[in-house]
């Protein structure tokens, strides 16, 4: 079996990675858009300030985890700049 190393295939898990890093900025930075959004329970005002850390924790889980993994498919590729 032979592995084809397309560079098509390397683009779209680029933009795929840069758009989940995206995605957990935007939660880090505004996250009461996403609740507004979302189908959590909307109830007193202590569920909305845990909800929005919960938020928070979970977009920097994500872009942390995108960005490393971008980190660690362009590696190889950059330095060999």
């Amino acid at each position: 079996m032979v592995q084809q190393n397309s560079v098509w295939k390397l683009m779209f898990l680029v933009v795929f990675l840069v758009l989940f890093a995206a995605i957990g900025i935007g939660h880090v930075v505004k996250p009461d858009w996403f609740i507004k959004r979302s189908g959590i329970r909307k109830g007193g005002e202590m569920l909305t300030e845990w909800h929005r850390l919960q938020f928070r924790i979970m977009g920097a889980v994500l872009a942390g985890f995108a960005t490393y993994a971008l980190y660690v498919l362009l590696r190889d590729y950059v330095s060999h700049w």
